[in-house]
């Protein structure tokens, strides 16, 4: 019932694109304009940290870790993650679609695509928005605060399709469909919420990522930190290998204890 509903969805949103393209209030140049400033939000001027509490549920239970995120500056789409359980290093290099991975004293060049540990998710899943990466652009929805716009894989991927709900005042998603080998394959939905203002420009305080195929949910909770410090051969991918890994960030200390209020 839940892959026949899968299916509705998919092909409801691709009957959508059929008509409601040519009735939105955006044309092709406004479109454009929208997502290139999109991805202009999610490229920080300055190196950015992300502490993260994250939750993985599945059919087995439900399992916890931490990790960290660096995202670097500039239209490369770099950024590395670190997991803490299992100790996982990895570079990704977004604009080469490919993630340099370290696990077990092993150090690999992987696809984007590539699940990370068995977290239910992907490299690709929690890589930086960019315009260049899609083709045949495609609005299907449109209402006065979002705008829903599909497209066609243009690179190295995973995915056949994205769709791509935006915030249009805020020029960011704030939803992503993912579908994989065929348009009625939805194989992922990741949702970003509670979004705080870091500098000048908006990041994701929670991301949601369903795995429909694993019938898994994960749920990363981050907090963000402008203008950390990480030593610089951790994000080139010449030394990636040799660099050591960033420093956990100290547990916040126990609440005092509050003193129970004398009766009157």
């Amino acid at each position: 019932m839940a892959k026949r509903g899968r299916a509705l969805l998919a092909a409801g949103t691709l009957m959508v694109a059929a008509w409601a393209g040519p009735a939105s209030g955006l044309d092709g140049g406004a479109l454009r304009l929208l997502l290139l400033g999109a991805e202009d939000n999610n490229t920080p001027p300055t190196l950015l940290r992300g502490d993260v509490a994250l939750t993985s549920k599945t059919h087995d239970g439900e399992r916890t870790t931490r990790a960290l995120l660096l995202v670097a500056p500039g239209k490369d789409a770099r950024w590395y993650l670190q997991l803490e359980e299992p100790a996982t290093r990895a570079l990704v290099l977004g604009a080469e679609h490919k993630v340099m991975q370290e696990s077990g004293g092993t150090t690999e060049t992987l696809p984007i695509g590539t699940p990370i540990d068995a977290l239910g998710i992907a490299y690709e899943d929690l890589s930086r928005f960019r315009e260049r990466d899609l083709k045949l652009w495609q609005i299907t929805d449109e209402g006065r605060d979002t705008i829903l716009v599909g497209g066609h894989a243009n690179a190295d991927s995973a995915y056949l399709y994205r769709a791509y709900t935006f915030d249009k005042e805020r020029k960011l998603p704030v939803k992503a469909q993912f579908y994989a080998g065929a348009f009625s394959n939805l194989a992922k939905l990741r949702q970003d919420a509670e979004h705080v203002l870091v500098g000048k420009q908006w990041w994701p305080g929670k991301i949601e990522i369903q795995n429909f195929p694993e019938n898994s949910t994960t749920t990363l909770r981050i907090t963000w930190s402008q203008a950390a410090s990480a030593p610089p051969e951790l994000l080139a991918p010449e030394s990636f290998a040799d660099a050591p890994p960033l420093p956990w960030a100290a547990p916040a200390p126990p609440a005092a204890p509050v003193s129970p209020r004398p009766p009157a």
